[in-house]
């Protein structure tokens, strides 16, 4: 439909939208102002016809009660001229009202399910209702009388709103968009200050060891210090410590120090889970 030659619908579809389907209602909805007028045209018609000549001037203000109903049907009917279904790609609108514009919206992804009945005169004269459940809440577009061709009203609604959110594109609000193959595009993650085809940089650095040349191609490893003995015993004389050799070979007790000799604090020990 083309929304130039439509002021309704050109006043309430935004640019960014698509119009799937616009329709009137069924003309059946104004069954009810036609019989009306039709109904008091005639019984006005009647009694002026069985009234006596002399009385005339008395049932001719009658007249002006099928005039009354002639102009509500006359309103009844630029109301049906101004009102509009429609949904669109994104939501659902009903536009309705000659003095008072009204315009009831409903979001397709709201949509939970859609009911459709057809009544007896609707299944003889076309027409049909639908009956919009969205999260539990009762809105104006909830109910929809009067829906001419509901069978293919019916379809092309099914088809858009319970579209496969994988058929949709980006641009819809969709999802990402499908790649040949069935499969689904990933989205690109963008780093801020990083190109995109820069290689991810890695989250840890070497640390370099003091005293020793870094290596990049293995990896730092700490090793304890390794402690010296002293070449002088403190308390012992000079010619003991120098004349060792000829004390252990004449029977003197020969001396171990403490970093030869470990202790029994320093000895490894099993694991004991309950020490005691």
């Amino acid at each position: 439909m083309s929304l130039s030659k439509n002021h309704d619908l050109r006043r309430y579809i935004l640019p960014t939208e698509t119009v799937v389907l616009a329709t009137r209602r069924h003309w059946a909805s104004l069954l009810e102002p036609i019989a009306t007028t039709t109904g008091v045209f005639l019984v006005v018609a009647v009694i002026v016809f069985v009234t006596p000549p002399s009385l005339q001037d008395v049932v001719g203000w009658l007249w002006f009660g099928w005039l009354f109903t002639l102009g509500r049907f006359g309103f009844r009917w630029l109301e049906w001229r101004h009102e509009w279904f429609v949904s669109t790609d994104k939501r659902l609108l009903l536009l309705y009202g000659l003095v008072i514009h009204k315009v009831a919206m409903m979001p397709l992804m709201k949509v939970t399910d859609m009911g459709y009945s057809r009544t007896l005169l609707g299944q003889l004269l076309g027409y049909g209702r639908f009956v919009m459940e969205s999260a539990g809440q009762d809105q104006a577009l909830r109910q929809i009388d009067y829906v001419p061709q509901p069978d293919e009203t019916y379809r092309t609604l099914c088809a858009e709103i319970f579209r496969p959110t994988g058929g949709r594109t980006a641009s819809d609000g969709g999802g990402p968009s499908p790649v040949p193959g069935g499969a689904t595009q990933a989205p690109v993650v963008v780093v801020p200050g990083r190109l995109g085809g820069e290689e991810p940089r890695p989250t840890t650095q070497p640390i370099a060891v003091a005293g020793r040349a870094a290596s990049p191609a293995a990896p730092h490893t700490v090793r304890p210090p390794v402690i010296e003995p002293p070449t002088s015993i403190p308390g012992l004389a000079d010619g003991a410590g120098s004349s060792s050799g000829a004390g252990s070979s004449s029977g003197a007790p020969s001396f171990s120090p403490d970093w030869e000799t470990p202790q029994e604090w320093q000895l490894p020990r099993p694991y004991d889970p309950d020490p005691r």
